[in-house]
């Protein structure tokens, strides 16, 4: 085989190896949640489902940005926000949001295409603060995700939801992009050595 074309071969290997890690990963961690910080100001890409009280999105307080959801359901009635979300069947997924709850006998359940993924207990809050939660689903092609909250007789915040691919699929993308760049450079340097 002509070294030439050998070595025009795995230039083409390296590269497309390089094109997988640095573009298919970002990709596949692009917003899969539709206006999860709220910042449009409304509920676009989501349904509220206001049972006892209205749902809004408001100023403050926020976790991040200018927006975030006010839940406030009672007890007897919860108020839910809900949002469908197309995925890749069987794959892993992170989910993480950040809420609030203000005191008073309240509850918080999220849940994945109807499984519970978190569930706050009653007759908490989380005091001044935003809390973080991350959670691991499994896709199905088309997902449900819910959010059903009650507060007597304050509110609930949501912000910031996120659906991405665990890091490590990232990493292993990225490493046999080097591993391809490599097996090239090694490649060249023998061509070279034996040339000269």
């Amino acid at each position: 085989m002509d070294k030439g074309k050998d070595m025009n071969s795995r230039v083409w290997v390296a590269a497309a190896a390089l094109a997988i890690s640095g573009f298919l990963a970002p990709a596949a961690n692009a917003a899969l949640v539709t206006n999860g910080g709220f910042e449009t100001g409304d509920f676009t890409g989501w349904t509220p489902n206001a049972v006892s009280f209205p749902i809004y999105t408001v100023t403050a307080p926020v976790a991040s940005g200018t927006y975030a959801a006010q839940i406030a359901g009672f007890s007897y009635g919860p108020d839910m926000l809900s949002q469908t979300i197309t995925t890749a069947a069987a794959q892993s997924y992170r989910l993480n949001f950040d809420y609030w709850q203000d005191g008073g006998p309240s509850g918080l359940n999220v849940t994945w295409n109807g499984n519970s993924v978190f569930m706050q207990t009653p007759d908490t809050s989380t005091g001044v603060a935003f809390k973080h939660v991350t959670a691991t689903v499994v896709g199905t092609g088309s997902d449900s995700l819910v959010f059903t909250a009650y507060n007597d007789p304050a509110f609930t915040y949501i912000d910031n939801v996120a659906l991405s691919v665990p890091e490590p699929t990232t990493w292993a993308l990225m490493f046999a992009g080097f591993g391809g760049l490599g097996l090239v450079m090694r490649g060249r340097r023998r061509t070279v050595s034996i040339t000269a």
